[in-house]
């Protein structure tokens, strides 16, 4: 469905205009036409309508309905409220036709008909099931590379059940699915499925709305995600305004929130200014500033490393308790010196010197149902390492003995006879020295090993 209605609700064009602008930025980009239709009212939503008069919260939903099917057209909103209005009274008025044929009784006075024959998109579900996560990575042009976000899904996207169902409504994955096609790692966390409580601000608790925040919030900040990430703008306001509130208590939260089209509109190459980010009331600079560090750290490690590969198999881990040298030494753990390589921590990694009890057994790469392994990985490290001279003794001394002998060991000339063999052949060695004795790098690695070597000699006989 590329052309629709587009129904906007209430709260996104009276406090949050920039949500409206980066939808229709992503629609725009997506190819798809929306149309704002007349005679769109308020849903209605169902907290402050419903309990006065149901008769009036499915008339008044219906005739919403009714003026998009007049028009010929599906409907999309990015409102969990609106979608859950819309998806209710679809529901109630397909099995009661009695009350269907009331509602059409007085829709009939405006020439108004409601078939309930179109389609009910929320925007999540639209990106999801119309679109589709490829098409959504298709026109990516800054992933969101090294950025973790956690989702918030809302209560209304996904129930009632099953008047709603196009996702799990406890386990819930498609948002997740579109987050991961812009580049972002998505965290779980504990109150994930848990209500925003924006709710009861609208009944007059506003101590209670406030209260809801804090335990999400610390779980959000406690997964480590850079930014939480809702489709729904009561959620937004929830976790955006009243976070700034809980903020004036002097409660110590900044988690930056997005309307999922804001991070989508980011990595197709929309300017924040474009789309309004400096009206959120918690700032998202903070995410922007680390975003444009792990775009550098990119750049950094694709000169060395198959940047695609080091997270295929992250994300993989399956032979993440099969390395021999994890079973004797529990510190060791590979799969996390790939994590906080894609984090960008490659100094911290060579000068902390664990990769080297990489024994490159090639077990992981064996297991591997990818072909990939962490072998390879760790001796692109170790080569790191070892031109900023961060290997351990050994491994110089060994190189610079190498360089100069063309060998790591003398034979023993006496256990040899003592057990009838004969004498080797003479050695490379003095040809090797020579092959590499014009060799700039060779010679630097060699001066460099030699200096490093004496620096430490001298360190221990000072102590």
């Amino acid at each position: 469905m590329k052309e629709f209605a587009v129904f906007w609700g209430c709260t996104i064009p009276a406090r949050f205009p920039f949500i409206e602008k980066a939808t229709r930025i992503v629609f725009d980009d997506l190819g798809a036409t929306a149309h704002d239709l007349e005679g769109f009212t308020c849903c209605p939503e169902g907290t402050l309508v419903k309990p006065s008069s149901q008769d009036v919260f499915y008339t008044t939903a219906a005739r919403n309905l009714a003026l998009v099917e007049k028009a010929g057209l599906g409907l999309v909103t990015p409102c969990n409220g609106c979608y859950s209005t819309f998806r209710e009274a679809a529901s109630h008025l397909r099995t009661d036709w009695r009350a269907r044929d009331v509602v059409n009784e007085r829709l009939a006075t405006e020439g108004l008909h409601y078939s309930g024959e179109l389609a009910i998109r929320h925007l999540a579900e639209w990106l999801s099931e119309d679109i589709g996560p490829g098409m959504v990575a298709y026109g990516v042009k800054k992933p969101l590379w090294g950025m973790t976000v956690a989702v918030h899904y809302g209560c209304h996207l996904l129930r009632p059940s099953p008047a709603v169902r196009w996702d799990d409504p406890l386990h819930p994955t498609k948002v997740e699915a579109l987050l991961t096609a812009l580049g972002a790692k998505v965290v779980d966390y504990a109150s994930k499925m848990d209500c925003c409580g924006q709710a009861l601000d609208r009944v007059g608790e506003r101590d209670g709305a406030l209260a809801f925040g804090p335990r999400k919030l610390k779980d959000v900040e406690k997964a480590e995600a850079d930014a939480l990430v809702v489709v729904c703008p009561s959620c937004f306001q929830q976790f955006d305004l009243n976070q700034a509130a809980l903020q004036r208590q002097q409660e110590q939260f900044h988690i930056p929130v997005f309307y999922i089209t804001e991070l989508i509109a980011l990595t197709y190459g929309h300017e924040p200014e474009e789309i309004g980010l400096s009206m959120h009331r918690v700032s998202v600079e903070p995410f922007l500033d680390k975003w444009i560090t792990r775009e550098a750290d990119k750049e950094v490690l694709s000169e060395h490393f198959d940047v695609a590969l080091l997270a295929k198999c992250y994300s993989c881990q399956a032979c993440k308790d099969d390395c021999p040298v994890c079973k004797i030494d529990t510190a060791f753990q590979p799969t996390e010196i790939i994590a906080r390589l894609l984090r960008g921590k490659l100094d911290d990694i060579l000068e902390e010197g664990e990769l080297w009890k990489c024994v490159e057994c090639y077990t992981c790469k064996e297991l591997c149902h990818s072909d990939i392994g962490m072998a390879e990985t760790f001796r692109k490290l170790k080569q790191l390492a070892a031109a900023e001279s961060l290997g351990p003794d050994s491994v110089a001394a060994a190189y610079e003995q190498f360089l100069e002998t063309g060998m790591l060991g003398k034979p023993k000339a006496g256990a040899r006879k003592k057990l009838g063999l004969e004498p080797l052949p003479d050695s490379g060695g003095d040809a090797v020295a020579k092959m590499f004795a014009g060799d700039t790098d060779a010679e630097e690695a060699v001066a460099t090993v030699a200096g490093e070597t004496a620096s430490r000699d001298e360190g221990e006989d000072v102590r």
